[in-house]
């Protein structure tokens, strides 16, 4: 299990990377294996596509996060960390989200499944090639060093600040919620959900939200 707090914010932001490369690692295979082989049933089908879809909505909630809370927050604090390169990348990124999420829509109409996954396909690879070298540079200049630059009490204030905008800005939280906890091991989605209400993690999720986030499952780490 992780040994910091979820408050600090290396932790957060490693998570929520970890969650965004699974994502991208197993909608990328996927992709590529419905094309050459078809879905099982309609259910597949609709699982497959709400994980691409959240996907989306996730990286770009949390990029979005990132530009207008935590790169502004960090810029002084961490002076020589490439935030105006970091957000330039983000801004590389949107344009294929969007195409994505175009595919994703044709993959839904009879008769445009499979060039639809194929351009789910390419759009994924292209996201994952800007993406390691993205994160990898964030690991440097800013995972690895805001923890020891700021108080405990600023990094959980920023945690906590940049939550509740992602939240706002990464899909349903049906879909966004199970989809974050989900593509985490269990060490760390242990430590993480300790920021979550237990009124979710609890309830929500397990019972409320979970017709409508279950045919993501097959996707999912249990």
């Amino acid at each position: 299990m992780p040994s910091q707090p979820e408050g600090y914010i290396g932790f957060s932001l490693t998570a929520i990377h970890n969650v965004i490369t699974r994502g991208l690692k197993v909608s990328i295979e996927s992709a590529r294996g419905f094309a050459e082989h078809g879905f099982g049933d309609e259910k597949e089908r609709a699982g497959f596509l709400n994980y691409v879809r959240t996907l989306t909505s996730v990286l770009d909630g949390h990029h979005l996060t990132e530009d207008e809370v935590a790169f502004p927050y960090l810029r002084d604090k961490l002076p020589a960390a490439p935030i105006d390169l970091l957000m330039a990348q983000h801004q590389e990124m949107i344009p294929v989200l969007g195409e994505i999420k175009s595919a994703v829509e044709r993959c839904e109409k009879e008769g445009q499944v499979e060039a639809g996954l194929r351009d789910i396909e390419a759009g994924l690879i292209k996201v994952d090639s800007i993406w390691h070298p993205h994160i990898q540079i964030e690991q440097e200049h800013i995972v690895e060093k805001a923890d020891a630059m700021l108080p405990i009490e600023e990094q959980m204030r920023l945690v906590k600040l940049s939550g509740e905008h992602s939240q706002k800005h990464s899909g349903p939280p049906y879909l966004a919620v199970p989809f974050t906890l989900y593509n985490m091991e269990k060490g760390e989605r242990a430590v993480f959900a300790k920021g979550i209400p237990a009124e979710v993690t609890d309830h929500l999720v397990p019972v409320v939200w979970k017709d409508q986030w279950a045919s993501m499952a097959p996707f999912l780490l249990e």
